[in-house]
Parts: structure tokens; sequence; C-alpha cells
């Protein structure tokens, strides 16, 4: 499923067009071309992975809705999305924007930038599309949360999205962590282990996995609501507490 490259002269646009709005003229130009630079160091390649594919919901209806701003922004968004058959399009160009607000400073500074306006949003759009196809709905989103002055929410509302799409989709992202590189036998035993489990019947997981050697052996979950340990660091931590109990 990869639609989106990131390419070196298009980011160094994008970061451009930021530094313009951000940076007086009379700014030394040497950091000017070191900040260009740190943002064309984002990935080449850009990916979703192995994530099913839903363009719209029946009745165009969000799965749940959050009363904070980000949560409102995007049910709206996904409400628009599913309308116009682009919840997947849509997806994966808030998963972009994340990456980007997450890899260039410059561009979080500008999404904080309350000056900002229709022109500028207009060039940052441009610049956009030069990297990668992104839908109109995606395009004309930002447009509306820039004249609102909700910019500065673009990341959370990212990640609003993101969890309407994976809950509509029964997906769930999984964090495992372990103290050396699990082979694909132990990987597949893990996944095993995740769909044997009676409350999980229907879900996709999408599994990222972590090396952690600190935690020693056995594993560390993370889910989107919870944390399980499941490590010998944790179990040598609770040994060393009843000792300390005992020789106190």
């Amino acid at each position: 499923f990869i639609r989106k490259m990131m390419s070196k002269n298009a980011a160094k646009r994008i970061s451009q067009i930021v530094l313009a709005k951000q940076t007086p003229a009379a700014a030394n130009m040497v950091n000017r071309f070191a900040q260009v630079r740190s943002f064309a160091s984002i990935h080449d390649e850009f990916s979703l992975g192995d994530i099913k594919r839903i363009d719209s919901t029946p009745g165009n209806v969000p799965p749940s809705m959050e009363d904070t701003i980000e949560g409102r922004y995007s049910f709206v968004l996904f409400t628009t999305a599913s309308q116009n058959e682009a919840l997947y399009a849509v997806y994966e160009d808030m998963k972009y924007l994340s990456e980007i607000y997450k890899n260039c400073e410059e561009f979080r500074q500008f999404t904080e930038n309350q000056g900002v306006g229709a022109k500028e949003i207009k060039l940052l759009n441009e610049a956009l599309t030069e990297t990668a196809p992104f839908h109109s709905v995606t395009l004309k989103f930002l447009e509306v949360i820039a004249e609102n002055k909700r910019l500065i929410y673009i990341d959370e509302i990212a990640a609003k999205y993101e969890k309407l799409y994976q809950e509509f989709n029964k997906e769930e992202k999984i964090t495992i962590i372990s103290a050396e590189e699990l082979d694909a036998n132990r990987k597949n035993e893990v996944l095993n282990a995740l769909k044997a489990n009676p409350e999980n019947s229907g879900k996709e997981f999408t599994i990222e996995y972590q090396v952690e050697p600190s935690i020693l052996g056995g594993l560390q979950m993370y889910t989107q609501s919870e944390f399980m340990d499941m490590s010998l660091q944790s179990r040598v931590d609770k040994i060393n507490n009843e000792i300390s109990k005992m020789c106190n």
C-alpha cells in the first residue's frame, strides 16, 4: 500500500515555505539551510503497511465521538471522508502529516503560528501535493482548521482520526517489547496468542516490535488502553520489594 514517496526536493520546498513564515528576513542563512536539511532527512518512503482498506461506513457515521476540540474535528473529518468514499485515502494523508509533524520542528512551529492564513495554507498544500497525492478532502480540511485557528491541533486530530478508522476496522495497534529480537516463529506465537483471546474475536492487529535489553527477558505489551508487564525485570523488582519489606 505504498502510495506516498517523500521527495527530498519537495521536502525542502515545504520547509522553505514554513521558514519563510517563521524566520525573519534577517535570519542567519547558515541556520536557515541547516533547518532545511534537517527536514529533508525525513524518510524517503512512507507506507501504512498491510492495513485493510475501507472507503466509507454505513450512514457515514463514525464509530464513536469524543467531546474535545480534536475529537469533534476528527469526527467531522471522518464523516466528510466517508461521504466522499475517501476514509482510507484521508487516513493515509493524516498519518503522513503526523510523520511530518513529528520529524520537522519548523512544521510544528508553523502549526502553532496564529498568523497563518489562507495564503500560507495554499502554499503549504501546493508543496504537500508535490510530495505525494493528497485527497481534496484533506486539503480542504487543512484550510478550514487554519481559518478557525485550530491548526495547532493537527497532530491530535490525526491521532483521533486514526483511532476512529481502527475502531471501525476492528484493528488494534499493539507494541511488543522484548529483551532481544524475536524470530518469525516467536512473532507468530505472539499473534496467535492475541487472536486466541475470546475478547479479541474479529479483531485485526498491527504489531510493532521493539527491543529493550533492560527488561532482561519475557515481554512487555502496550495496547491503546493498557500496559501488561510480563518481563523478567518486573519479577525481579517484585522479589526485591518483598525482600525490602521483610528487612524493614
